[in-house]
């Protein structure tokens, strides 16, 4: 269960190098096709902090056509986790498990001002009160998370964002629903597991998530192993039972054209959805990996949803692999 304790660290008295705190905020700028997000990597271990604020706004696979970057990854780890306030431009309050504020003053004629409230309590994927498929020990199997033990602490929580965007000096108003997480948990930049983190947002009201495990070398078909997620309906959470998600690809590209994707729930109803890219590029939240990351537009029956799709493949782990079709 997740509480408003878990906005502080949870840093254990014996931490290692890899023990790592991360929190993720996006939002969408869904009339300019725009994409954007604030990404924290503490690392008590070494007295560290990476904080990421990127806008993305184009479909492209080069990542000199994102936006806006700033990724730093060598900040003085702040005391407090729940508020601080980074070099780089970034302010940051947690003012409950579901209540946040960002204020980020970047470069290049560059901010963000956003209000984050969550729609619901924080869908705890290692509570089997809350998630289905939640496995009473997950350090005792670590393939359960989606994400070894980089997940065997982690909540994923629709929220109202609203705020400002100025990019570039230009100005967008932000009043959209989307996704926010919270991990703490070892995360070692060696051997991190492949895994996608997905989602559909149509409104307050209806909200579809999920996490997968997943080989991108596998036929489309049998690429995503589902483990964790839910739908949000009418204020009801109800935890994903089983999924099916398919990617569309061109040739080798790992980048997808579009998104084939049905969750049922544990009451039993089928969410079908289709999505197509309306933005992509590749994302490097950590040097060990490459990330796919795309903005989806989203149908379900009659309605039209905006959300997030990010492939994570760790470098170590498929680097090489298209050697054996020369013989090794």
């Amino acid at each position: 269960m997740i509480t408003d304790q878990d906005i502080a660290y949870h840093t254990p008295a014996d931490v290692a190098h890899d023990w790592a705190e991360t929190t993720f905020f996006h939002f969408f700028v869904p009339e300019a096709r725009i994409m954007a997000w604030v990404y924290f990597i503490a690392r008590p271990g070494v007295g560290a902090m990476v904080c990421d604020v990127e806008v993305m706004g184009d479909l492209s696979t080069n990542p000199l056509d994102n936006w806006y970057i700033d990724i730093q990854q060598h900040l003085k780890l702040p005391p407090r986790f729940d508020q601080f306030e980074l070099p780089n431009g970034l302010s940051f309050k947690a003012h409950s498990i579901r209540d946040y504020r960002l204020d980020y003053v970047g470069v290049n004629d560059t901010e963000i001002h956003v209000d984050v409230k969550g729609l619901m309590e924080p869908y705890d994927i290692n509570d089997p009160s809350m998630d289905p498929l939640a496995v009473a020990d997950p350090h005792a199997n670590l393939d359960s998370t989606g994400f070894g033990r980089a997940y065997a602490a982690h909540f994923d929580m629709a929220a109202r964002v609203t705020g400002t965007l100025r990019v570039r000096g230009r100005d967008y108003k932000v009043n959209c629903v989307a996704q926010m997480d919270h991990s703490w948990g070892q995360r070692c930049e060696r051997g991190m597991k492949p895994m996608i983190w997905i989602n559909a947002h149509f409104g307050d009201d209806y909200v579809v998530h999920g996490i997968f495990s997943y080989d991108p070398l596998a036929a489309p078909e049998q690429r995503f192993i589902f483990r964790h997620g839910y739908a949000l309906v009418e204020g009801k959470v109800r935890g994903g039972v089983k999924s099916h998600l398919v990617g569309h690809y061109m040739n080798h590209n790992r980048f997808p054209l579009g998104h084939e994707w049905t969750l049922t729930d544990v009451d039993g109803r089928e969410h079908t959805l289709y999505g197509s890219p309306a933005a992509m590029n590749m994302w490097a939240p950590y040097s060990c990996t490459y990330v796919t990351n795309t903005f989806i537009r989203w149908q379900s029956g009659g309605r039209v949803g905006w959300g997030n799709s990010q492939e994570n493949s760790p470098l170590d782990t498929f680097a090489g692999a298209h050697l054996a079709t020369r013989g090794w």
